[in-house]
């Protein structure tokens, strides 16, 4: 992935006049007029400039960008310093956060994030679009669960999932987040807790709602954790939940029968 920034010379929170201006600096300077071997400089720059200076463009870039870890050039304007000049200000953690997340400073990230995410002039969606807010919390979500810090990462994802019901900022990438938040709770945090407290959790997910997919999923996995724990009568009503949701869900049928024979004999 091309790095317009970089192309321009200017920091990811550079202005659209800056932009603009360092634009028509470099186009100067690589304009074939004045160097015969310059048109393939141009055209990047060109597109950088495409891009950048268009609200919706710049947009979808920076989403695809925060995705790729990309490092400044030698003699680049150093941003991370300028920031960590100014961390008294939440909006300059939170552009830290950011810029951390796309640069290989992902403990520094994680770090600077659990400082402003309870505090609500820290929600990194005050400084950024939401989309790109948005995905830098899915981001940090996935770095919780690379380190093993599962309830952390759920705590993230069961936001990112709420805000997203009530307003759309992944679009087409939520089926990402939603397969993700799945995993999430069946494998990872299920082998994790004990099966009290799985169940528990199970049932905060499900309220949540986050698809018909899941939930039926969820309340499949809640009705195995109680046939185990030899409570076929709520293992019952767990499994009718997720046939009511996905009649013909893998694994629903021969679960449904074992649960029948536990209620005939009465666990």
């Amino acid at each position: 992935m091309t790095d317009h920034y970089l192309s321009l010379g200017v920091h990811p929170e550079a202005s659209l006049k800056e932009i603009k201006s360092a634009f028509r600096r470099r186009a100067k300077s690589s304009h074939p007029d004045m160097d015969g071997g310059a048109d393939e400089g141009m055209r990047s720059l060109l597109e950088a400039y495409k891009v950048l200076s268009d609200a919706e463009a710049r947009r979808e870039y920076d989403r695809g960008r925060l995705r790729i870890v990309r490092n400044d050039g030698p003699g680049s304007f150093d941003y991370r310093s300028w920031l960590m000049e100014r961390l008294n200000d939440p909006e300059y953690i939170a552009k830290l956060v950011f810029y951390d997340l796309l640069h290989d400073y992902e403990d520094e990230a994680l770090e600077l994030y659990e400082r402003i995410r309870d505090r609500d002039d820290g929600r990194l969606e005050r400084f950024f679009e939401r989309p790109e807010a948005m995905d830098a919390e899915f981001c940090i979500a996935e770095e919780y669960i690379d380190r093993g810090r599962f309830m952390d990462a759920y705590r993230v994802m069961k936001k990112l999932i709420s805000m997203e019901q009530r307003q759309s900022g992944f679009g087409y990438f939520y089926e990402v987040v939603l397969s993700r938040f799945r995993r999430l709770v069946l494998e990872e945090l299920g082998r994790s807790l004990a099966p009290a407290e799985e169940l528990a959790l199970l049932e905060e997910a499900i309220a949540l709602k986050s698809s018909a997919d899941n939930d039926a999923q969820f309340y499949r996995r809640a009705a195995e954790l109680c046939l185990r724990m030899k409570d076929s009568s709520r293992a019952a009503h767990y499994i009718d939940k997720a046939a009511s949701l996905k009649p013909k869900l893998p694994g629903l049928k021969a679960l449904g029968v074992r649960i029948a024979g536990a209620r005939a004999h009465g666990s």
